[in-house]
């Protein structure tokens, strides 16, 4: 017999992407467990608690701490909560309707811009510096004016049907996108409801809008406000388009002109949204130099925020930035002295993505965006900047980025769907990725139909110069499971640090939370190690099992400790628990094998086991032949 061991006491490689091969002292898998705080004590993570109780009624997105440390979040319907300094949760009244997954604070308004779909919501009197109770008002900016011209100083008559002719038609070269309304003057209202007409160039009609004649007023400004924002080609490379103006039925109304019986010279105005409604739904946005940065379809919309009340063109900036047709802001991050615009090809479907983008780097000067990194593998979401680093999720991947190539940080388990028939749909949100402790944390997926990839929070990083940089599943959130069962419409919607406090937002089908961990949270209650695939270097080799031992400081109340082995990929055969005051466990195995995984599950209560050493005894049969 040629007894040999295997020992097992440094976890600080992490977790590899490979269940057999990895950078030193890494391992298979594990959950919920620290390996970096002291690599040759292994512990439990503090666990996340659900700390919103019943006030969060849908998935939170985003959220911010205000001077005072008093800290704000909003959910997708528009809900808004506060979150005191001693910790209390409060939901404010009112809506500020769907959100779009971004939000600023601005101290001297004391007021908390959110955008949604089209417009921008507030919150005023945010962190009450002025002696004023928070405030929700949804919708707030909503368009600014475009173009105008003409008079009233004469009339013209509308007709029942389009007439393509010079003195029917109003023309206009827009300068912002996308086009909310246009206002005409209406001198004398007749009884037929008046239609207005948007054309381009080549007379394709691009949308109708109607009011009724009881809606008009006589020698005023009229609004014909478009169900759907239209979208449009504006400056700098910009087309023209025409309105067309009648009464299908009725007696006509008269419109203020400068020519009579020529609409060509129209007393009009044409307003823009403040946004478009980007296929992907994000709006997140960025405090970057002097100005909130907001991610707005292929656009960068740029605020300088001078005046309180709704900004003009000059300060609101639709489109400061034009990324290439197609492409959508999935979020962004400053980078040095850049800010870091992470962009998607996108397309309508959730089964037919494409798999391209981009990110564009601006220093918030240049007149464009100063140079891009293509990401043809998909698309990159969660931008973050760490330790002069951007990170981003892709493809089921973390990536990495300090100005050569993008690298590919670690494969998230089971997002390789080769081979399983299933084509899957991912999205992650803008704001889930943050900083705890020196290391990166990575909430994935958002969203998916991959039934087998787990919901959690992925960490990234080192604590210690020393050692190397590793990855792991780090947190789980409080939900019942943490795998998409295809109806419960499981996701993550937030992924937060705040000093000692991180905040995860969650949805189960209709239920919704918001977890915590801080420095005072008791360790999860449960967790795993798997170790790599041992083979002694020979897989084809028959080999003999003897003994696995697990080795641990005196083990606390309420802890417990369960060795494990598996030598097929299927099925673990467990041991003796170990319980409270023991130091060890050993489990007799005396199987053959070609290969082992080895491992341990460990239960806790108050206070984390701390594990130090795995111990495999087996006998290499070097004496038989092969």
């Amino acid at each position: 017999m040629s007894k040999k061991s295997l020992s097992i006491n440094s976890w600080v490689g992490g977790q590899s992407s490979d269940d057999q091969e990895g950078q030193p002292n890494s391992f298979a898998y594990s959950k919920h467990m620290d390996f970096r705080k002291s690599p040759t004590r292994l512990q439990a993570l503090p666990k996340t608690t659900k700390d919103s109780g019943s006030t969060v009624t849908d998935l939170v997105t985003a959220g911010i701490q205000l001077p005072s440390g008093k800290k704000v979040f909003i959910d997708l319907a528009g809900g808004v909560y506060t979150y005191s300094t001693s910790g209390v949760w409060a939901k404010l009244s009112g809506s500020l309707g769907a959100t779009a997954h971004g939000m600023v604070y601005n101290s001297i308004h004391d007021t908390i811009y959110v955008p949604n779909a089209r417009n921008i919501s507030t919150i005023t009197g945010a962190d009450d510096l002025y002696g004023n109770s928070p405030t929700i008002s949804a919708d707030t900016f909503v368009a600014s004016q475009d173009q105008s011209g003409g008079t009233t100083a004469n009339t013209y008559t509308t007709t029942d049907t389009i007439t393509e002719t010079a003195t029917h038609i109003l023309s206009f070269t827009p300068a912002v996108d996308p086009l909310y309304s246009i206002k005409l003057s209406v001198a004398t209202k007749g009884s037929g409801d008046v239609v207005v007409t948007l054309h381009d160039a080549a007379n394709n009609t691009l949308a109708t809008v109607t009011k009724t004649a009881a809606s008009l007023t006589n020698g005023a400004l009229n609004e014909w406000v478009f169900t759907t924002p239209v979208r449009v080609r504006a400056s700098p490379n910009a087309s023209t388009y025409h309105v067309h103006v009648t009464h299908p039925s009725g007696t006509a109304t008269t419109i203020g002109t400068t020519t009579a019986s020529n609409f060509s010279t129209a007393n009009f105005s044409t307003w823009g949204s403040r946004l478009i409604s980007p296929t992907n739904g994000f709006h997140p946005v960025v405090e970057f130099l002097n100005f909130y940065c907001i991610a707005n379809g292929n656009y960068l919309t740029v605020w300088e925020p001078i005046s309180q009340s709704a900004p003009s063109n000059t300060e609101w900036n639709r489109h400061r930035l034009t990324f290439p047709l197609g492409y959508e802001v999935t979020s962004m991050a400053i980078y040095s002295e850049y800010l870091a615009i992470a962009c998607e090809k996108r397309s309508a479907s959730t089964t037919n993505e494409f798999q391209d983008g981009k990110i564009f780097f601006w220093d918030g000067t240049s007149q464009g965006f100063n140079f891009v990194i293509d990401f043809p593998q998909g698309a990159p979401y969660s931008i973050f900047s760490d330790q002069n680093r951007l990170e981003w999720i892709g493809v089921g991947k973390l990536w990495a980025w300090s100005g050569d190539n993008p690298v590919p940080v670690q494969q998230i388990s089971n997002t390789d769907t080769e081979y399983t028939a299933a084509a899957t749909y991912t999205v992650n949100y803008p704001n889930m990725m943050t900083s705890r402790n020196g290391i990166t944390l990575a909430g994935y997926p958002s969203e998916t139909s991959n039934t087998a990839v787990e919901h959690a929070v992925y960490s990234f990083g080192k604590r210690n110069r020393l050692y190397p940089e590793s990855f792991g599943y780090s947190y789980s959130s409080t939900a019942t499971t943490n795998l998409n069962t295809g109806s419960n419409n499981l996701r993550i919607g937030m992924v937060k640090n705040f000093g000692d406090q991180l905040f995860i937002s969650w949805r189960e089908g209709s239920t919704y939370g918001v977890d915590k961990v801080q420095n005072t949270s008791a360790p999860f209650a449960s967790g795993e190690m798997r170790a790599l695939w041992f083979t002694n270097e020979r897989r084809n080799k028959r080999k003999l099992a003897l003994k696995l031992t697990v080795t641990f400081d005196a083990l606390p109340t309420g802890c417990t400790v369960t060795p494990k082995y598996r030598i097929t990929e299927t099925t673990f055969t467990t041991g003796t628990a170990a319980v409270a005051t023991e130091t060890s466990i050993e489990m007799n195995i005396n199987v053959d094998f070609n290969a082992i995984q080895l491992g341990f599950d460990w239960a806790a209560t108050a206070t984390t086991p701390v594990i130090t050493d795995v111990t495999f005894t087996f006998d290499d049969l070097a004496h038989e032949e092969d």
